[in-house]
């Protein structure tokens, strides 16, 4: 009897699972809750097309054999799906399915949240917080972070080495463009199921930088805007003084897809240290930076302990003291301390990786115990 897989919707899935974080997983089985996730993505005849895309990009003449159509014909559906935001595509050359993206894709990108609407949040809860994806999305099995810290450079004593990869200006400056600013899927879903913590804290609209390809990504198809240089720095500072924390994928290359800017509550990554009750410390990789105190200058006011996101700030006799094990170098305290008392310093304590393909390929085999 044969094995092979007939359902659309399996072979969809089963495609997804070589993405180097592969899909929610329960008790060794496909989570039901992503399955359901999965279904809201992609009508019927949808998948009947996207079951023949693979997690590596094909040209459309190889899918077009798959499908038995034209060129033409083939070109015409694909560009429809990466048009709804279901798959993706690099320049309409070639096209494949993107499973981590489509969880914030979502959630910011107007047509694919129109599919999962209010269901597809409650779906993304079971899989992803109850079921524990997080710690997949977040990191490897053996806590390699997939993401990291980038703190603002106004937060760093000025004696200290600063990279432009590790700076968030400087990768702003430095990073492929088109820059676009879009909202924030994280604070979307949360806002969406009626349970953001921070409602009049921080914004959803305009809070989150697509770049390179992605944001390219988001100009063809009418999301998102596009800002200049300048503004993306504008936005930055507004945003740093708000306490949000800026992270990006985990390595040196400037060819990076996405600039978060995150709160403790909502963020997919932060949360794994911040709220969620199985933590996971490599939730995101720390800054090679950690806060330390000039206590002459300290003034006692507390408000670095009020902004820290990881709770790594204490008063003590009316002065403030880092727990540098809990610091995560996004320099948050710092960047609104009315005596310049906090400052971040060089640590090297953070390994960046050179390519996005060296770091995923990391987490590929980490996660199936591969050498």
């Amino acid at each position: 009897m044969s094995n092979e897989i007939t359902d659309p919707y399996e072979k969809i899935l089963q495609n997804m699972r070589e993405y180097p974080n592969d899909i929610p997983i329960t008790n060794g089985k496909i989570s039901e809750a992503f399955k359901e996730f999965v279904t809201l993505l992609f009508t019927p005849e949808e998948a009947e097309v996207a079951q023949h895309l693979t997690v590596r990009p094909q040209s459309v003449g190889m899918i077009s054999k798959k499908l038995e159509k034209s060129r033409e014909e083939t070109q015409k559906v694909l560009e429809k799906m990466t048009e709804d935001g279901i798959i993706q595509d690099i320049g309409g050359f070639s096209y494949f399915i993107a499973m981590p993206h489509l969880l914030n894709m979502g959630f910011k990108y107007s047509k694919t949240f129109g599919r999962l609407g209010k269901k597809g949040a409650e779906l993304y809860q079971q899989f992803f917080i109850k079921e524990k994806f997080y710690k997949r999305y977040e990191s490897s099995d053996a806590g390699t972070p997939i993401t990291r810290i980038v703190p603002i450079n106004k937060s760093i004593d000025h004696q200290s080495v600063i990279s432009n990869a590790e700076e968030i200006h400087g990768l702003i400056e430095s990073c492929m463009g088109p820059v676009v600013i879009t909202d924030c899927p994280c604070r979307n879903r949360t806002d969406l199921l009626e349970i953001r913590e921070c409602k009049d804290k921080y914004p959803i609209q305009e809070s989150c930088f697509q770049v390179g390809l992605f944001g390219k990504y988001f100009l063809r198809r009418g999301e998102g805007r596009e800002v200049s240089r300048k503004e993306a720095h504008e936005i930055v500072d507004k945003l740093a003084k708000l306490g949000l924390v800026f992270t990006t994928e985990n390595t040196e290359s400037q060819m990076h897809q996405v600039i978060c800017c995150c709160c403790e509550c909502c963020c997919a990554l932060l949360r794994g240290i911040t709220r969620f009750e199985d933590k996971n410390e490599n939730c995101t990789a720390k800054s090679n930076y950690i806060s330390e105190v000039n206590q002459d200058l300290c003034k006692g006011c507390g408000l670095c302990e009020e902004r820290c996101p990881f709770q790594a700030i204490i008063m003590k006799d009316e002065k403030s003291f880092v727990n540098t094990n809990k610091c995560y170098g996004c320099g948050v305290c710092a960047v609104t301390c009315p005596t310049e008392a906090i400052k971040l310093h060089r640590v090297e304590r953070s390994h960046l990786y050179k390519t996005p393909i060296e770091l995923m390929q990391k987490v590929y085999k980490e996660n199936r115990n591969e050498k």
